[in-house]
């Protein structure tokens, strides 16, 4: 990619609506398996790159890379002290091997500690780009995944090329992923689509991962009622009730009417 085509796709990004200035950790897991050709390898770096310098400062990031083993590039403590990544990623090299996925999950889960630069104040997130289902993991999604539930982790899934056209690969990706799938999971045709989609959106506007509490009555949080659209059924609802109100009074009305003439 040429210096204005760099040029263009860093405005499209910093074109993106503002994001909050709120405490973030991202963790940033990517494939570095053998089907993955070197190319898009760099393609992968290229995007870390520049996804990186487009939030605001208090969120930081830790990057890894996986195949059967992983690699872990830096950490968010090194984030925070080293915001000009270029050095790190010109260096980085690719590891090949088959895609150990929910294996490289656990692995990056172990970010999330003080010892990495994680914060107890931060939302975590956790960002997985393969081009591949998971092969000759010992682990499964399910083991994973409760996990990272339990841990507060928000978990975006992209998946990139032909293998994700196909339902049941697509369905991997929704395991992996928060739900709902919908506004978790991307399925792309080619990498140079990475710096198109919406990831960076979902995740300034994501609170974090909804966990059912029990409640005795449902309530209408501030968030809902400041939502056009929760406020929009709730006009409809009125209208209707209204709406049965004044046919109720109509019918009363008769009956009134009714039993007033039989009395005459």
């Amino acid at each position: 990619m040429g210096g204005l085509g760099l040029f263009i796709v860093t405005l499209l990004f910093l074109g993106v609506a503002a994001c909050p200035n709120d405490p973030r950790d991202i963790v940033l897991l990517i494939d570095g398996s053998s089907s993955l050709r070197t190319t898009k390898f760099l393609e992968l770096m290229l995007f870390v790159q520049l996804f990186c310098k487009t939030f605001p400062e208090d969120t930081l990031f830790s990057l890894l890379h996986f195949s059967d083993k992983s690699w872990e590039h830096f950490d968010f403590r090194y984030f925070q002290n080293h915001r000009n990544l270029d050095t790190v990623l010109q260096h980085a090299s690719q590891l090949g091997g088959s895609s150990h996925t929910a294996t490289a999950i656990r692995k990056a889960m172990e970010q999330f500690t003080p010892q990495k630069g994680a914060r107890s104040n931060a939302k975590k997130f956790l960002v997985v780009v393969t081009d591949k289902k998971k092969a000759g993991d010992p682990l499964e999604y399910t083991d994973v995944v409760w996990e990272a539930e339990r841990a507060g982790i928000t978990r975006f899934a992209v998946g990139v090329g032909p293998m994700f056209l196909s339902r049941i690969a697509q369905q991997e990706l929704h395991t992996m992923a928060s739900h709902p799938a919908t506004e978790h999971v991307f399925v792309l045709r080619q990498f140079s689509d990475l710096m198109d989609i919406r990831l960076k959106e979902k995740i300034c506007a994501s609170h974090g991962p909804v966990i059912p509490q029990p409640t005795l009555a449902p309530q209408i949080s501030c968030a809902s009622r400041s939502d056009p659209r929760v406020l929009q059924k709730l006009e409809q609802v009125m209208q209707a009730l209204d709406q049965v109100k004044s046919k109720l009074d109509l019918l009363a009305a008769r009956d009134g009417t009714c039993g007033h003439n039989s009395q005459g």
